[in-house]
């Protein structure tokens, strides 16, 4: 899990990368602004690196999410052929609407709803 805040004793963002039958999660925890976005570009990739075609990116732990997060989800759009976010949070769901990116990416209330017909 990687950790990174403004102050290195207090961590404002948590991210977490597993696989659930087949599918690769990236779980975010925290805050998501400038100084921590980078931790979910390297995660992305990470995930990616192994070619899954499929990304999900659970998102209903954050409690700040700006434009330096869409960046990262972008990023990550043009890496894989289909970018799953989950989220049920005003902060990170309002971030979405605002930017239109609720209609580039598949956004779920629920893990087991962005998981539904990937499982293998």
């Amino acid at each position: 899990m990687l950790k990174q805040g403004l102050d290195p004793g207090t961590p404002s963002c948590s991210v977490r990368g597993s696989w659930q039958d087949g599918v690769p999660i990236v779980a975010v925890a925290g805050e998501v602004d400038i100084f921590t976005a980078p931790l979910l570009r390297a995660e992305f990739s990470t995930q990616l690196s192994q070619s899954p075609g499929v990304l999900v990116v659970d998102l209903r732990e954050v409690t700040f999410f700006d434009s330096s997060g869409i960046r990262a989800l972008l990023a990550a759009h043009r890496l894989a052929a289909d970018l799953r976010v989950v989220a049920d949070r005003a902060a990170v769901l309002r971030t979405l609407h605002f930017s239109g990116m609720d209609t580039v990416f598949r956004v779920h209330p629920t893990l087991g709803e962005a998981l539904a017909g990937l499982r293998r």
